[in-house]
């Protein structure tokens, strides 16, 4: 008889499964997870102080839901683990007899198929038992910490979104003005007509500012490009006071996909003029930053060690040869500028 004709073949693969079944009863995915909570809340603290120490000043909630989940967890803790080797225990105990009956089928290899199939089917009627008790057993042990590790991912995430921004502003090719603190940065793509630029698009609580991103063929053999690098460049940019309004739109492109599109249109008086832009985030969360910015709330969200920045009036042209200024509005942290066009040093009011 060959191996088809025979129970081997058959008795081979439920061999391979009662192995994954093994691995999946000692839940191995969740005492994982209980240490990535574990890990990531003991970085938080000094990630956040390296966070300030770098100058990002905003989302003053970071280090209290911090500290608040740091102090909840313990518990969550204690009471999943806990379960999880209680759930363990119980199954290791189902998974032993398991093991047993296999056992028992060895001599049936050399069997014909026939033959060894009732034993084979009633192994596998217990083996589907087991699965859906350790599934039960996986989903009981989750629900005591799933949403705690949740939040602590979410907190986690925004971090490294906030350590993104900077690592981002550390690499441009702007700087910003004194008293102007970053925001958010995301991916974008300017859209004019048929042309499309890609890059990053930075919001300070003063502008919002486009850098253009663009891949540069280095070196090239036979036409094929071996060599290349991103070249960056300030492409747009636009004082907070100076813009009218922020559109966000959600386009569909498939059923599945969509573009946030983000159009900021300025004042008549601005230097940049509209543009519209393709995002790589949520574009009504980023009119809605924007907005807050620009009116000022976002000063509510300053860390507790971070000085309140004056605001202080620039006016539309300056008071020693009229030329039109184009930082013309509110701007924070400078009580004087210097005319573009005379260079004459002009204090400004408070606002």
């Amino acid at each position: 008889m060959t191996q088809e004709d025979t129970a081997a073949a058959t008795i081979g693969r439920l061999e391979s499964r009662i192995g994954r079944v093994h691995r999946d009863a000692l839940m191995a995915r969740q005492r994982d997870r209980l240490g990535e909570v574990d890990a990531s809340l003991a970085r938080m603290p000094q990630q956040l102080v390296q966070l300030r120490a770098r100058g990002y000043v905003y989302k003053a909630y970071l280090e209290d839901q911090a500290s608040e989940l740091a102090e909840r967890w313990p518990p969550v803790r204690a009471a999943a683990a806990r379960d999880l080797e209680d759930q363990t225990a119980g199954l290791k105990r189902e998974m032993d007899r398991i093991d047993d009956t296999m056992r028992r089928l060895q001599p049936l290899k050399v069997r014909p198929l026939s033959t060894a199939q009732p034993s084979i089917q009633r192994l596998e009627s217990d083996l589907s038992g087991v699965e859906r008790r350790i599934r039960a057993a996986q989903q009981a042990v989750q629900g005591l910490y799933g949403a705690m590790a949740n939040g602590v991912q979410s907190l986690a995430s925004e971090i490294q979104g906030c350590e993104g921004l900077l690592d981002a502003l550390a690499g441009a090719t702007f700087t910003l003005e004194s008293g102007e603190a970053p925001v958010a940065v995301t991916e974008a793509r300017l859209i004019d007509g048929n042309n499309q630029t890609d890059g990053m698009l930075f919001l300070s609580d003063q502008r919002l500012l486009f850098e253009r991103h663009e891949r540069v063929a280095r070196r090239r053999i036979l036409f094929v490009t071996t060599s290349s690098e991103i070249v960056k460049a300030l492409h747009w940019e636009v004082s907070l006071a100076s813009v009218e309004r922020v559109e966000a739109t959600k386009v569909r492109r498939a059923l599945a996909s969509r573009r946030e599109q983000l159009a900021v249109i300025t004042q008549g008086r601005a230097s940049a003029p509209r543009a519209e832009f393709e995002l790589g985030s949520d574009s009504d969360a980023w009119r809605e930053l924007v907005l807050r910015c620009q009116s000022g709330d976002i000063a509510s969200e300053r860390a507790g060690g971070a000085p309140v920045v004056i605001e202080y009036i620039v006016p539309a042209r300056c008071s020693s040869c009229a030329g039109a200024l184009r930082q013309a509005g509110r701007i924070r942290g400078a009580s004087s500028i210097r005319c573009e066009y005379c260079g004459a040093a002009i204090p400004l009011a408070q606002a």
